[in-house]
């Protein structure tokens, strides 16, 4: 088979202190009057004064927005009212800084400069018809990997589920990945989004969307975050632990944005949706449940998946070798303090079960890339098996 691929990247600046940078970047895109997207965390650590002396040193305006919310993914209303601040102030330039969701919030409102109807209207794929604003996007978290993807996840409140807007037209022009701004990272988010970057490796390498370019880039990145994840964990403060963190995150974001994810991430989405749970425990929660039952499809792959976690796979069969990447997951779970169940979450009702799998089975942007088909029936089974 010949694969056509399509690589989408943003332009990417990564290393220490490139924060520094974003000054002359916002100075290249032609910015006068930039709204700065960031929140309460990023203030404390002194992020919020430090950008804005760098956007003012290029003699450009700045307004400092910080969007609260009560839920752990941002509401649709958020970016809808941020738009109307950035056309009060006549923005040229959008900045966020922050973990996913703030970086989310960005691109939406970004993007709703050049595109008049509401969030919900952009929910699916490549539903956005024009390129909003520039966007120079800043991660503080390794992480969700959003500084360098076409995705943005909002909570539906009308559905009371997570929806992602899809489209290529809200992808950043400017990414600046400083291993240094996760520093301050608690120890708590520094697993819940490191898993979930682990997750944007795996799950899109054990899909059918997966492909040559992306593959490289998966292993490469599973192994960086399997071996990282730990001390940084233990020790935010160990700048080794940072540096890889940081870069095995954003090798997950490219596959993400190239490839996408599949079962776990649309299965997670009615768990979040209806009880507020985080991203990344919605994930860990689902993880042993939906590998275990699309791994008769790819049984090889998470063989590859042991190898890059460092796991000797010498004188195993495959079906040994490959049960061996979920007993390194379920691991790594574990020495993270990750729940590893739906029950792990206090979540024990399984009369919600069968409108989960009608809400999973419904994402089929994501779903249509599993390894394996899966019914509702299929998916019922997954729910049942993950408390």
């Amino acid at each position: 088979m010949f694969n056509v691929i399509n690589f989408q990247t943003p332009s990417i600046i990564f290393g220490m202190d490139t924060l520094n940078q974003v000054g002359l970047e916002a100075k290249k895109l032609g910015a006068k009057r930039v709204l700065f997207v960031t929140g309460p965390n990023v203030q404390r650590s002194g992020y919020v004064e430090k950008v804005e002396s760098l956007l003012k040193k290029e003699s450009i305006e700045v307004k400092v927005v910080m969007p609260e919310r009560n839920t752990p993914e941002p509401t649709t209303d958020i970016p809808e009212k941020l738009r109307d601040v950035a056309k009060e102030m006549e923005a040229d330039l959008i900045i966020g800084m922050g973990g996913g969701s703030v970086l989310d919030v960005a691109k939406m409102t970004a993007s709703l400069m050049n595109n008049p109807l509401t969030v919900r209207e952009y929910f699916g794929k490549e539903r956005v018809p024009n390129k909003g604003l520039p966007t120079i996007l800043i991660p503080t978290t390794a992480g969700t990997g959003s500084e360098v993807t076409k995705h943005a996840i909002f909570l539906d409140e009308k559905a009371n589920v997570k929806k992602a807007v899809a489209s290529s037209n809200i992808m950043p022009i400017v990414a600046i990945i400083d291993p240094l701004t996760t520093v301050t990272c608690p120890s708590k988010v520094t697993a819940d989004s490191g898993f979930d970057a682990f997750l944007h490796a795996a799950e899109p390498f054990v899909s059918k969307a997966a492909n040559p370019l992306t593959d490289v880039i998966a292993l490469e990145s599973i192994n960086l975050i399997t071996k990282w994840i730990g001390p940084a964990y233990a020790d935010g403060e160990n700048l080794e632990a940072r540096y890889y963190m940081a870069l095995g995150s954003l090798l997950a974001g490219l596959v993400l944005n190239n490839s996408g994810t599949s079962l776990i991430h649309a299965l997670a989405y009615p768990i979040g949706g209806e009880y507020h749970v985080p991203h990344g425990p919605s994930l860990t929660c689902l993880v042993n449940s939906c590998f275990d039952y699309i791994m008769v499809a790819k049984q090889e792959r998470f063989v590859q998946i042991a190898k890059a976690m460092g796991e000797n796979t010498e004188g195993l069969s495959d079906r040994e070798a490959a049960r061996l990447a979920l007993d390194a997951i379920n691991e790594v779970l574990l020495r993270l303090n990750l729940p590893r169940s739906l029950t792990d979450l206090n979540i024990t009702d399984k009369s919600k079960v069968d409108q989960w799998a009608i809400d999973g089975y419904s994402e089929q942007r994501l779903l249509s890339r599993s390894a394996r088909k899966l019914s509702v029936e299929d998916i019922k089974k997954i729910y049942i098996n993950a408390f």
